[in-house]
């Protein structure tokens, strides 16, 4: 029902960017290259989700009397490069890439933890430009794997993530701006078993998000 929810706003807006067309940047032109790359921050409290995590964090879990002692150091990291075309004024598609990554740790140093992900998919992005602000609207589709390795075993998943985005484009020159943006994600993780394991596993994930980055707007012709 969230996700239902957003993608009637992000569809709204842009039926009303359509219907009373404002003014177009120089920045947002048909025909400009779309540069970026953001990195987002879980809004849920959703612990140990590598793909909604802190762009870059290292946290160190304390347990015992005091002083306490560490326990478990944890380190989580996000970055999500993309490029896009403006096939029309406002309105940018493209493709997206997420590289990221979690580790945990056990004081002992004999327990470890560890994910990797890697995924690429689509995305579009509606801005309804303001004077000196550029709010938008994006939806995003990402395709991907997800390693995970638990001290010498390892295990692979599917990835499935869709998003929907409201934001804001803050521009701090003619071609650099400063992007922010809050939605809804959901990720499905699917594992399928093997001779070893022959039980499937399948993990669905959704989180609001809070997402800041940097677009780059170039011309090409």
């Amino acid at each position: 029902m969230k996700k239902i929810t957003l993608l009637s706003v992000v569809f709204s807006l842009i039926a009303a960017g359509l219907l009373a067309q404002p003014e177009v940047p120089q920045q947002l032109q048909k025909g400009n290259l779309l540069l970026a790359v953001t990195s987002s921050i879980s809004m849920d409290g959703s612990w140990g989700s590598e793909v909604f995590g802190l762009g870059f964090s290292n946290t160190k879990t304390k347990h015992g009397s005091d002083p306490a002692e560490d326990y478990y150091k944890c380190i989580v990291w996000n970055l999500l490069p993309r490029e896009g075309y403006f096939i029309i004024d406002n309105l940018a598609v493209g493709l997206e890439f997420l590289v990221s990554g979690y580790s945990e740790k056990h004081a002992d140093g004999y327990d470890t933890w560890k994910e990797s992900t890697f995924g690429a998919g689509p995305f579009v992005r509606y801005y309804y430009p303001l004077d000196r602000l550029y709010p938008f609207a994006e939806v995003e589709v990402l395709l991907g794997t997800e390693k995970e390795s638990y001290n010498d075993n390892d295990y692979k998943y599917s990835l499935f993530m869709i998003g929907t985005y409201l934001g804001v484009s803050v521009p701090l020159g003619e071609r650099v701006a400063f992007d922010i943006k809050t939605g809804y994600a959901h990720v499905t993780s699917s594992h399928k078993g093997d001779e070893i394991e022959d039980i499937d596993h399948k993990y669905l994930t959704g989180s609001f998000v809070l997402a800041m980055g940097f677009s780059l707007y170039l011309p090409i012709r």
